[in-house]
């Protein structure tokens, strides 16, 4: 968990932006890991909130497009509001950008890291997506457990 939290900090110095959490993926739906603890959103109502809404792959437009890719890469929303991809849960937790990026281990993607701007747009720069992208690549032994 130590390496996580230490992504975390290098993900929030890169983006400026607070809110990152990782979540495992297991039979089909979204298993929240680890978050950081934030004025926004604290770790008890993030898991509360996904425990009393599951998110499943297949009903989330932006997960299922992500994951259909060949090569999975990060998925940017810069305006949640204005997106058609945006899932009810982005409004659920109040975000308003945010970036996706998948956890591959074995060509298999495992896991997501969200990056997620709450009570303020974020325009996620080309630069900040591939950085981010990097890190998690770096960090991937951190997603063991």
């Amino acid at each position: 968990m130590e390496r996580l939290h230490l992504l975390f900090e290098q993900l929030e110095r890169l983006t400026g932006v607070a809110d990152i959490a990782y979540h495992e993926i297991r039979e089909g739906r979204l298993c929240p890991v680890l978050k950081t603890k934030t004025d926004h959103l604290g770790v008890e109502k993030w898991k509360s909130v996904h425990a009393q809404h599951p998110v499943y792959i297949q009903q989330d437009r932006l997960l299922r497009e992500m994951l259909e890719q060949e090569l999975p890469s990060p998925t940017v929303v810069q305006d949640v509001k204005n997106d058609p991809r945006s899932a009810d849960e982005f409004f659920l937790f109040g975000i308003d950008s945010i970036m996706v990026v998948p956890v591959i281990q074995l060509e298999a993607v495992i896991g997501i890291v969200v990056v997620a701007s709450i009570g303020k747009l974020h325009h996620f720069s080309e630069d900040e997506i591939s950085q981010a992208e990097q890190l998690v690549k770096e960090y991937s032994d951190a997603f063991q457990f």
